[in-house]
Order: C-alpha cells, then structure tokens, then sequence
C-alpha cells in the first residue's frame, strides 16, 4: 500500500463529491454573472475596510457605517441565488474537507478533533478558557 496512491484516489474521491460537483456549479454560474461577481468583490472590499479602519482605531461612527454597508451587501448576497448558492456550496465543500482531515489526524494521533462548537471539551487546540 503507497501513502501517494492512496491520497490520489482519496482527491479523485473528493474530486467526484456532490460537494465538489456542487462547487463547480456554481463557481461556473459565479464565473458567468457579471452582477453576481462584483456583489461579492464589493462584500470583499468592505470586509477589507472594515478590518483597516479596525485596526486604525478609526470613529465608531466610521466603523458603524461600515458595519451598515457590510450587513447591507450580506442581504444582497443572500437574495442573490447565485452568490447565496456558490457561498452555501463553498462551505459545504469545506467542511467536506475538514472531516476528512478530522478522520486523517485521528487516524494519525489517535486524538478526537476538537469540535468546533465547543473548545472546551477537547484537549486539542488547547484554546480552553482560562
């Protein structure tokens, strides 16, 4: 048994997921629509600005209207089927994707993945509060 054979049939195997086939559906609608793209390139500059004037320690009044174009552009995305399905298809994948991490570790360590509800219960990312 080769641990490079068995990885390749394992990305074949993701490669031919619903999850994946999903993804690439919508990715290609994404691709296609212009309106749909630059919803999301906008929702990615406000995220951008959001974290700079953040960081900046800018006016609550600055950041507030911010946050008010962010929640505004979130609920375009949402009645957006094409962003709303390509972002729900997006997370679906990567949560395919960390289960089958989740599995490898376990398999490797032994260890149990921390739940990522709920830290406290886990002994693996030690990020258990103080």
């Amino acid at each position: 048994m080769d641990i490079f054979t068995k990885a390749k049939e394992l990305g074949e195997l993701i490669s031919n997921s619903d999850e994946m086939t999903n993804y690439k559906k919508w990715e290609a609608s994404l691709e296609r629509d212009h309106k749909a793209r630059a919803i999301l390139r906008e929702y990615q500059y406000l995220q951008t600005e959001m974290v700079r004037a953040a960081q900046e320690d800018k006016d609550k009044s600055v950041i507030d209207d911010i946050k008010e174009r962010l929640l505004s552009k979130f609920d375009e995305i949402n009645n957006n089927e094409i962003t709303r399905n390509y972002i729900e298809s997006k997370e679906k994948l990567d949560r395919l994707i960390k289960k089958v991490n989740d599995v490898l570790v376990y398999s490797i360590s032994g260890e149990e993945p921390c739940p990522s509800d709920d830290c406290s219960s886990c002994s693996g990312c030690r990020n258990k509060s103080l």
